[in-house]
C-alpha cells in the first residue's frame, strides 16, 4: 500500500500545481484586461487635454481628468495586487503533521 500512497501523493501535488498554473493564467488575463482599460482611459485624458489646449474643452475638463487619473490609479493598484504573492490563502500549510 505504500507505493499507491506515494502515487496518490504525487498525483495530488500535480493537481495542485495545475490549479496554481490556472490561477496564474487567469491573473495574467485579468492584468491584460486592466492594462487595456488603462490605455483607453489614458487616450481619453489625452483627448481632454488637446481640447483644453484648443480652448474647446468642457468647463469641467479638469475634474474629468482628475477622475480618470484616480481610476487609472485604482486599476494599477489592482494589477499590483495580482502580482503580489498570495498570503497563504489556499491553505498552503495543509499537510500531514504527525
Amino acid at each position: 500500500m505504500g507505493f499507491l500512497d506515494k502515487v496518490k501523493d504525487v498525483a495530488d501535488k500535480a493537481a495542485d500545481k495545475a490549479k496554481q498554473a490556472t490561477a496564474a493564467g487567469k491573473e495574467k488575463i485579468e492584468d491584460v484586461r486592466l492594462q487595456k482599460k488603462i490605455d483607453a482611459i489614458t487616450q481619453e485624458i489625452g483627448k481632454l487635454v488637446v481640447a483644453q489646449r484648443r480652448g474647446s474643452a468642457a468647463p469641467d475638463a479638469d475634474a474629468q481628468i482628475d477622475a480618470k487619473v484616480a481610476e487609472i490609479t485604482e486599476l494599477e493598484r489592482q494589477i499590483e495586487e495580482n502580482a503580489a504573492p498570495p498570503a497563504a490563502a489556499d491553505g498552503d500549510g495543509a499537510g500531514a503533521s504527525a
